[in-house]
């Protein structure tokens, strides 16, 4: 789109050169369906709040009470996931 709008790609890698490098490694998780349905549902449902339709609503804090998340991980899930905790 840059190039349709005149702007030669050193010109797109200054305005936008970090998201151009990261979509190098592919496109970020989107579960292919990013157009905004959780909207549409609202205004089909007639809904004041799109809460109201959300397939997983998190609380005003983040948080996710059908899976309990955000909370700490196991050692045993840690050493799974063979990843280093930082404290």
């Amino acid at each position: 789109t840059y190039r349709n709008m005149g702007y030669n790609k050193e010109e797109m890698i200054k305005s936008v050169g970090t998201m151009y490098k990261a979509f190098q490694y592919g496109a970020p998780p989107h579960g292919g369906i990013a157009w905004g349905i959780d909207r549409l549902m609202m205004i089909l449902e007639k809904k004041a709040s799109i809460r109201e339709v959300m397939a997983f609503p998190k609380t005003g804090t983040s948080e996710d009470l059908l899976f309990g998340a955000p909370s700490l991980l196991s050692d045993k899930k840690v050493e799974e996931m063979n990843v280093r905790i930082i404290k």
